[in-house]
């Protein structure tokens, strides 16, 4: 980490404009980019110029980090991480690294994941602290934009605490603070997080049409406060939260399947833009098979193999191939667009309704109210075409059907399997039985060794590593 912030202190002032020389406008921001250079100082006089600053920083999201929807997000190496994926990829691959359970603290991959989120971080921070500082912006602008970058902070530092357990929660540019900070527990960072994501909410807009949610709003940070009660077993807050979004009329699920990713869902609440308005995602560019055997990755049989008959998930968003020796490999066809074409038809979605009525149906039967968990569940449910499950007062059962909703519902979706198999305590139990060599120690990501060596106050070393 020290190594990141000498390198940002030195480039403070051009950090986030050189990002956005290679990029012209389009509707990934309705403002004009600028094309040279320009100093913090000038940045957040103008409203304009300041707004785009922030669009680089969704661009960088994009690109590279967790939510990337690229060979770098969550999805692909969380996916072959747990038991969604399978690689088939070159030995030295990220995808293949993960999937064998080979990687390492020096690993090329756990740095460059740790050191693109915090080079984030630092650029949400200079935002922060440039809008605040500025007296010339309109107050509208200045609410807005930290609004969004708290959002974004707190999205990150969340992703972070659950790949890697306790870490620093950086809020600050200050080169003197940043390159000894030590790590915060778990508990202090989700804390953290709910108090950016509260001063968020209270500073964003509530809502944005569909087809527009590529800014956080009040009900993104609503999903993300319902995120964290859902792994802090909060469960009143998790009702509270979840139902805020949910009874919010411009946000429903759709009831068809082939339209939760596209563009102008109703059940999306945060999405990420393509490089422009003619290309695809780059989820949809990484997962969807135009040939056969895979080249990267594709979904693992046994995953397959758990839908329901009938279970409208499976022929709506798994595609298949097939090799010139009759072998069929399946795939993640959520999105569906893989070549660029007239406009862009899909968007990133990071955060979606679905989840929520999930996060409110364990949240009820944690509370025994066993009726509404299973009116949640079947909502779900009857959206892919299942029948619906009878009211019962089977905890058992009914976490069972939960995590088997969860994983149907929400598969190579950034990280969710793997997230939910530890807070339901069953990764060793799943994951020694997909793969011999899973260690319980593997519930966390090894800390970067480069970073622990330029930064001792980030050891000791996660277990086992």
């Amino acid at each position: 980490m020290k190594s990141n912030y000498i390198k940002n202190t030195i480039v403070v002032n051009i950090t986030f404009f050189t990002l956005l020389m290679f990029y012209s406008c389009d509707r990934f921001t309705d403002v004009g980019l600028p094309k040279s250079q320009i100093t913090r100082d000038v940045v957040f006089n103008d409203d304009e110029l300041a707004k785009s600053a922030m669009a680089a920083v969704y661009r960088s999201a994009y690109e590279t980090g967790f939510i990337s929807g690229g060979t770098s997000g969550a999805q692909i190496l969380f996916g072959t991480y747990a038991d969604e994926l399978q690689s088939y990829a070159s030995a030295t691959s990220d995808a293949t690294i993960f999937y064998q359970l080979s990687h390492l603290a020096s690993a090329t991959k756990i740095n460059s994941l740790w050191t693109a989120t915090y080079t984030q971080l630092y650029n949400i921070n200079s935002i922060i602290e440039g809008v605040e500082n500025s007296e010339n912006l309109s107050l509208e602008v200045k609410n807005r934009l930290k609004g969004e970058a708290l959002f974004m902070r707190s999205i990150l530092h969340l992703y972070l605490v659950q790949t890697y357990g306790a870490i620093p929660y950086v809020n600050s540019t200050s080169y003197e603070v940043n390159q000894s900070i030590g790590k915060s527990n778990i508990t202090t960072v989700y804390n953290l997080c709910k108090s950016d994501l509260q001063a968020a909410a209270n500073l964003l807009p509530a809502t944005l049409p569909a087809g527009n949610r590529i800014y956080p709003t009040k009900m993104a940070a609503y999903t993300l406060l319902a995120r964290i009660a859902y792994y802090e077993k909060n469960w009143e807050d998790a009702v509270q939260y979840s139902t805020m979004v949910i009874t919010n009329t411009l946000y429903k699920m759709e009831t068809d399947l082939n339209k939760v990713f596209l563009k102008d869902s109703t059940g999306s609440i945060f999405q990420l833009l393509p490089f422009n308005s003619t290309s695809s995602t780059s989820t949809g560019n990484v997962f969807i098979l135009n040939t056969a055997p895979p080249t990267n990755v594709a979904l693992r049989q046994d995953f397959v193999n758990e839908f329901e008959s009938g279970d409208g998930r499976k022929t709506s968003w798994i595609g298949q191939k097939t090799d010139s020796q009759g072998q069929i490999y399946y795939y993640p066809y959520k999105y569906k667009q893989f070549t660029t074409g007239p406009s862009s038809t899909e968007y990133s979605v990071v955060l979606r309704v679905e989840e929520l009525y999930l996060i409110r149906a364990e949240a009820y039967i944690q509370k025994n109210q066993y009726d509404l968990a299973v009116a949640d569940l079947n909502k779900v449910r009857n959206r892919a075409g299942l029948p619906s499950l009878a009211v019962t007062t089977d905890p058992m059962f009914l976490n069972n059907a939960l995590l088997k909703e969860r994983r149907c519902e929400l598969f190579t979706e950034f990280g969710h399997r793997f997230f939910d198999l530890r807070h339901h305590n069953l990764l060793d139990v799943v994951m020694s039985s997909k793969k011999t060599n899973w260690k319980p120690y593997f519930r966390l990501l090894p800390l970067p060794e480069k970073e622990l060596l330029l930064n001792p106050n980030l050891n000791p070393q996660n277990e086992g590593y």
